[in-house]
């Protein structure tokens, strides 16, 4: 099995006769493994991802296998860097994991787990999987024990006991009465009350969001969310609002979002935000919001009994409830299907080929220079190295990590990075800049009248750096040279033209 690194937005776009193929024929595809729904999240990620494409041979036209992830970077508090490799829908998805056309799964698998140990990671992440045993046994049996550690993730949350690994999901009939026969009489005669009331008095109604009233359906949505979870959530609140506003909005664009809305006359009552896989014929339960103050029928059980019924009068053949085993969701009649949350770890809690992934450097930049700015000096000089043993001529991480050894006065090791980095950005003057200092500080003044020299070649602009130039000539017993500069700082004519900047000293 031949595997290709997807990595660009054009490349995946291409994909997707070829991806649409494979998650039909995938038994245990779900709408997050759709193209559909993966290409915008995979389009406004912060952070590096993949797709690992699997085929039968290097000139195979057709991909038999998807397997997205994405990368992410930690750092500890003595400032190690470390890649996590995840689940491409992480933080979203509900359901991740790969898709395959069933005959080729355990070649792609084994291919996919070849091509994982190639890359640079500490942890793989199989948080929210979703497949057969035989699918997940077969990932993980390719991590040998003599390497890698294994774990499980506890996915229960210890405020309400509520699982996040088991998802309950109704198996639609082909019609309404059929599916009030597998629940309950209790919750039968509610639900017939209930829709009855919605559907013949006209101070209850539904609507589904539309293009127009899409924006201010979800604003309603996400106030009674808010409202319930802040207390809980605390800070965490506004981010997760905002990346449920942004996911929510890309899908309705995509036709994968149906939001119908409870109302009592012109006053909102509740939402549910449902995904729609019109592939899969699912219809997912992605969050609710509902106003708290609100007394009489249960708005939660009459939208999840029309969403139900609008589903089977759809031809859909599931209502998925998706993460969380909260007992409301039992009186609709679910069946259960367990995720796999685990973690995959290198036994010596390094990156696999001891460097960074190349494609994260950007990300640990930003850590390091967090940490720099901060004041955790040795932390970001450990972190800034880390960066330069994956790529040596990183220039961004060579300019800061210089400053950073400047600061503290090692002007050896300054002087090091500034010479490769005036080599490097031949175009720019601040490298010249840093070396004169640097050069200066440890008294070597020809060598820091020299870097001066090329910052005026460069940008004669710089302030103060006539200045600068003559007070290392000083210093050098130069006192002509110290003269001519200041006379140009002036704008006084002297030997060798005006403003010139042309000799060198030795």
């Amino acid at each position: 099995m031949y595997i290709d690194v997807i990595e660009d937005m054009d490349a995946f776009s291409q994909l997707r006769e070829n991806w649409d193929e494979v998650y039909d024929a995938d038994p245990h595809a779900t709408l997050y493994l759709s193209w559909n729904w993966l290409f915008p999240w995979l389009e406004n990620l912060n952070t590096p991802w993949v797709v690992l494409a699997a085929k039968e041979s290097g000139s195979a036209s057709r991909y038999v296998a998807f397997f997205p992830l994405r990368l992410d970077t930690r750092i500890d508090g003595t400032g190690r860097l470390f890649n996590d490799l995840r689940m491409a829908g992480s933080h979203a998805a509900d359901y991740t994991g790969l898709i395959s056309i069933p005959e080729s799964e355990a070649d792609a698998i084994v291919a996919f787990a070849q091509q994982i140990k190639r890359m640079n990671w500490a942890d793989l992440v199989l948080d929210n999987f979703c497949g057969s045993d035989v699918r997940f046994s077969k990932l993980v049996s390719c991590f040998s024990q003599s390497k890698f550690t294994i774990s499980q993730t506890d996915r229960v949350n210890k405020t309400d006991q509520v699982d996040n690994s088991i998802c309950p999901y109704v198996d639609l009939p082909e019609d309404w009465d059929a599916y009030l026969e597998t629940i309950s009489s209790n919750t039968r005669q509610k639900l017939r009350r209930l829709l009855r009331a919605v559907d013949t008095n006209s101070e209850y109604r539904i609507t589904h969001a539309t293009k127009e009233t899409v924006a201010a359906d979800l604003n309603t949505l996400l106030r009674f969310w808010e409202t319930k979870w802040r207390p809980r959530k605390g800070k965490l609140t506004d981010s997760l609002v905002r990346g449920h506003r942004g996911m929510l909005s890309r899908s309705f664009e995509r036709g994968l979002l149906l939001l119908p809305t409870l109302w009592l006359g012109d006053r909102p009552l509740a939402a549910l935000a449902i995904l729609l896989d019109e592939q899969k014929k699912s219809l997912l339960f992605y969050i609710t919001g509902r106003d708290e103050s609100f007394a009489g029928p249960q708005p939660g059980l009459i939208l999840h009994g029309h969403s139900i019924r609008y589903a089977i009068s759809r031809g859909m053949k599931r209502y998925d409830f998706l993460r969380g085993n909260e007992r409301y969701k039992y009186s609709f009649g679910v069946k259960e299907q367990r995720l796999y949350c685990y973690v995959v770890a290198t036994r010596s809690g390094s990156n696999l080929g001891g460097r960074l992934d190349v494609r994260t450097l950007p990300d640990a930049l930003k850590k390091a220079t967090d940490l720099h700015q901060e004041g955790k000096i040795d932390q970001a000089a450990r972190a800034y190295r880390q960066i330069l043993e994956t790529d040596p001529r990183n220039e961004n991480t060579l300019h800061r990590y210089g400053q950073l050894l400047a600061g503290k006065s090692d002007h050896v090791a300054a002087k090091r990075v500034f010479k490769l980095l005036t080599r490097m950005r031949t175009d720019t003057y601040k490298p010249w800049l840093l070396l004169g200092q640097s050069c200066e500080a440890m008294g070597q003044y020809l060598d820091a009248a020299n870097a001066y020299r090329e910052v005026i070649r460069l940008q004669p602009g710089v302030p103060d750096i006539f200045s600068k130039l003559a007070n290392v000539l000083f210093k050098a017993g130069r006192i002509e040279d110290a003269r001519k500069a200041l006379m140009t700082s002036y704008g006084v004519g002297v030997a060798g033209g005006e403003g010139d900047a042309s000799f060198r000293v030795h």
